[in-house]
């Protein structure tokens, strides 16, 4: 191994470790009592840490990724800490276009909501008496934004990350038990909220457990794909709801993510098929079979059979396997097959499914 390459693993690990401390002692911070600073630098420091462990996944990739302007990257200022990295957003765009990761465009809502807060907290924030009513409600909005943030970035390194970050799986443990009295704050507010919760299910909707916070406080109320925000933790999250098949029974379920190939009734376990899901909701599953009108190819998660579609209102595209919102579905102008994404220049550089115009050339 050489010299460099041995630091760059180095600093992939100094990215980790800073990330990582900066999230924890962000919360520590946020429940120091009689300073008027420690709210502002818990904001300012979790989403430094979340911005840092960001730039980490980046770097996995290539050193030269988290420089901002990459085609002046000098490695020596990279090693000494000279280089200017990316941005939030910059990283999200990189990651995207050069590794092929997605971050779920939830995770960047929340992140991004983090972002603003701490530019709000650098630039504009005034100190304020701890005594004062508002006060405790400048730490609860917080709380809310951290339990959001650390439960898209938990998803992360935890699951689609783990064989990167595997090496840190203890420092996502200890932070998990941290967020403890976080989870405790959310449990009074769930209580809090139970006869409206109530009075929901009496009107008819299903309520289900919110994969933030862990509180069945997410409100499902149509069958059908749909987003929804948590009463509790005001977490957004997509869910599908269908009506079982079997006419013995015939109750609303829901479909958990990830599992299209697998889906069954949660209450008399019948089997549901993607086919009959995509018939009830999309214009592909509705469209004659002479016309050429099928599912496409999910840019996001690759499931195969092709499970991305267009519902029946015309406007919105939804994946019924990774439960992402595409903003389209084309065509691509080489191989003709649907996928999530711009089909323009593909005649060219191809889609996921082929190589283009630039694949037939180079194979001849």
């Amino acid at each position: 191994m050489t010299k460099a390459t041995l630091t760059n693993d180095q600093q992939f690990a100094r990215l980790c470790e800073n990330g990582f401390g900066f999230v924890s002692t962000a919360i520590e911070q946020l429940w120091q009592n009689g300073s008027p600073d420690a709210l502002k630098y818990s904001v300012i420091n979790f989403y430094s840490g979340i911005e840092l462990l960001l730039k980490a996944r980046l770097m996995h990739e290539h050193w030269t990724l988290i420089v901002a302007d990459s085609n002046k990257a000098d490695v020596e200022e990279f090693l000494n800490g000279e280089a200017q990295t990316v941005g939030f957003m910059q990283a999200v765009q990189r990651l995207k276009k050069v590794a092929r990761v997605t971050v779920p465009q939830n995770a960047v809502s929340s992140f991004d909501e983090l972002r603003k807060h701490r530019n709000r907290m650098v630039h504009f924030y005034h100190p304020i008496d701890v005594n004062e009513p508002d006060q405790s409600k400048q730490r609860e909005a917080v709380i809310l934004e951290q339990c959001r943030g650390w439960f898209y970035l938990r998803r992360l390194l935890g699951d689609e990350w783990n064989d990167i970050f595997e090496a840190f799986q203890n420092q996502v443990q200890d932070i998990n038990l941290a967020m403890k009295r976080h989870h405790e704050y959310l449990r009074a507010v769930y209580q809090q909220i139970q006869p409206e919760l109530e009075l929901e299910r009496q009107k008819g909707a299903f309520l289900a457990a919110c994969s933030a916070c862990g509180f069945d406080a997410q409100v499902l109320v149509t069958v059908g794909p749909q987003e929804q925000k948590c009463r509790v933790c005001l977490a957004e999250e997509s869910f599908l709801v269908h009506v079982c098949p079997d006419p013995d029974c015939g109750k609303s379920t829901t479909l958990p993510v990830e599992e299209c190939d697998a889906w069954v009734c949660e209450h008399c376990q019948t089997s549901i098929e993607l086919d009959e899901v995509l018939v009830a909701y999309t214009l592909e599953g509705k469209a004659d079979h002479d016309d050429y009108n099928p599912v496409g190819l999910c840019t996001e998660c690759h499931h195969t059979p092709e499970t991305a579609g267009t519902l029946d209102d015309g406007e919105r595209c939804f994946c019924f396997n990774c439960f992402c919102w595409p903003e389209r579905i084309e065509f691509c102008e080489w191989c003709n097959e649907p996928f999530t994404g711009e089909a323009n220049g593909t005649f060219w550089s191809g889609c996921e499914r082929c190589d283009g115009q630039a694949g037939w050339t180079r194979d001849d």
